[in-house]
């Protein structure tokens, strides 16, 4: 049987088609335009730190680059922030002047109305990296600016950990924002369970503390999964929980695409009895010295325990006979480098050319799950090109997400248990031609993983923006109604409207991204 490496396949393969589009990635030209003496007006309001970033500047580039230049925003300019003071300001500026704006961190999303961002200002808080233990132990105040990877490694010396994202390159408050998945949430909760407060830029450019009993215990509400909506978060107090299992026991299969039937299946008998320490994830991709025709299945389980529980419940996997199988314990400081999700990864590489097309669901549905990956199948083989496309379906646990009440906050999708996700790699950005191509195939594929159900479901933080308002926010009227009430007391003019915008019935303006 051979051993598993099926990560270091897909990393160095994203990797190659990362660097090739980035070669030929067309600039996009703003189209409104910065006001020219910013720097003479709006410099002597910022911090010492802060800095006025015009496309002119060779740093340029670097700040205000995002994960895929697919629907990218093109920046007139980009304020790097280093105090709240400074985001209140550049909003108030931004507001002065009628320009856009657009707060950034990471740069990661798929949400396509980002195109339509030509010109404005784009703020950047990466810099916001304040991270300070609180005295009791039990929460920790971060930036607005901080990375899964800045929580993983400055908690873990003090015997600390939390959720936090599944790349290590992404922030934290921009998916807290819309929910928030990650590797200890069936112990703990979404990112978005963990705010306790936050500081928060309204669209006037007012600076207000949310929490549960204050002032705007309203806004809090729906800052927590639907956040991206109403301001820009600067910081927040999060919390922490003690380290009492450090070790994660971790098992990767690979199968042939015969199996997927009996293979998931038998995942569907294996979320009844789930540990909420334990993570089951699949892929789809090419790998031809597995199967030369068929996309192979890769599984990665992890479990924060010993081996001996994971092989118990890991035993009808084998029992399928696997072609490829590894093992392995690691600290949960070091589970993404084993998953391949670090910040080393190709995940957290520039990859111009891909989009992400996703939906939620409550369990496998066998049907959908064959026609999806017979679809993925036909479209590797029909196009060549885009060979180096995969899927992702994230089996979390979620005894801690159902055990809060569904209407403690905007976010609506607790009873679905499954994010299901095809990427499309596309080493040729702006090719017309091959991008039609590439948009159909992926909406396709989203058609069937769905199973033709009326009411689809879509993690914010993985949508593209064709979905309506129900799919993103919640079927239930009242959310829908509550949510837009807020938006009206808190945003009147739609400054906050350029990602996850359809809590309004009239698109306008603005974005946290993740």
């Amino acid at each position: 049987m051979a051993s598993l490496n099926w990560s270091t396949t897909l990393s160095a393969a994203l990797l190659f088609l990362a660097k090739l589009a980035s070669c030929t990635a067309p600039p996009i030209p703003p189209h409104i335009p910065i006001p020219p003496h910013i720097e003479r007006d709006l410099g002597p309001l910022l911090s010492p730190g802060a800095r006025i970033i015009l496309p002119t500047s060779p740093d340029f580039p670097r700040v205000a680059s995002r994960w895929t230049d697919v629907d990218r925003p093109a920046y007139g300019v980009v304020i790097a922030v280093e105090t709240e003071d400074d985001v209140a300001q550049a909003v108030r500026y931004a507001n002065v002047h009628n320009l856009p704006f657009l707060a950034t961190s990471s740069g990661h999303s798929s949400w396509r109305r980002l195109a339509e961002f030509q010109g404005g200002m784009a703020i950047w808080l990466r810099n916001l990296t304040r991270f300070e233990i609180q005295p009791d132990g039990e929460s920790v105040v971060l930036g607005g600016g901080v990375r899964s990877i800045d929580v993983i490694t400055q908690l873990w010396p003090a015997g600390k950990q939390t959720t936090s994202g599944s790349c290590e390159c992404v922030s934290i408050a921009g998916p807290a924002l819309g929910g928030g998945h990650g590797m200890l949430q069936g112990q703990y909760g979404l990112l978005t369970d963990q705010i306790l407060s936050a500081r928060v830029v309204l669209a006037s450019g007012e600076v207000v503390t949310v929490d549960a009993d204050g002032e705007h215990a309203d806004l809090f509400w729906a800052l927590r999964g639907a956040g991206h909506n109403f301001g820009i978060v600067t910081e927040f107090r999060y919390r922490i929980y003690d380290v009492v299992k450090p070790d994660w026991s971790y098992e990767f299969f690979t199968f042939s695409g015969s199996v997927l039937e009996e293979l998931y299946t038998l995942f569907n008998q294996l979320m009844e009895r789930q540990p909420r320490e334990t993570i089951v994830w699949s892929t789809w991709m090419r790998d031809p010295k597995v199967d030369p025709v068929n996309p192979t299945i890769n599984i990665m389980i992890f479990h924060n325990g010993p081996t001996e529980e994971l092989s118990e419940f890991t035993k009808p996997i084998n029992a399928l006979k696997p072609v490829g199988t590894r093992m392995g314990v690691t600290p949960y400081s070091k589970l993404l480098t084993v998953a391949g999700f670090d910040i080393g990864s190709s995940v957290c590489h520039k990859m111009p050319g891909t989009s992400l097309v996703p939906i939620d669901v409550p369990n496998y549905n066998v049907p959908a799950i064959q026609d999806w990956y017979d679809k993925f199948s036909e479209g590797l083989e029909a196009e060549p090109s885009l060979a180096a496309s995969f899927t992702m379906l994230e089996g979390y646990s979620t005894q801690a997400v159902q055990a809060i009440p569904e209407e403690s906050t905007a976010f609506p999708h607790r009873g679905q248990k499954l994010l299901l996700a095809s990427l499309i790699i596309n080493p040729i950005v702006g090719n017309d031609t091959l991008d039609m191509i590439a948009a159909k195939w992926a909406e396709d594929m989203r058609s069937a993983s769905s199973g033709g159900t009326e009411k689809r479901h879509t993690y914010l933080n993985y949508a593209t923006g064709t979905e309506t308002a129900e799919e993103l926010y919640g079927y239930e009227p009242w959310r829908l109604e509550r949510l837009r009430g807020l938006k009206e007391k808190y945003d009147p003019k739609g400054k906050f409207s350029w990602y996850g915008n359809l809590v309004q019935k009239e698109p306008a303006r603005e974005v946290d991204e993740l």
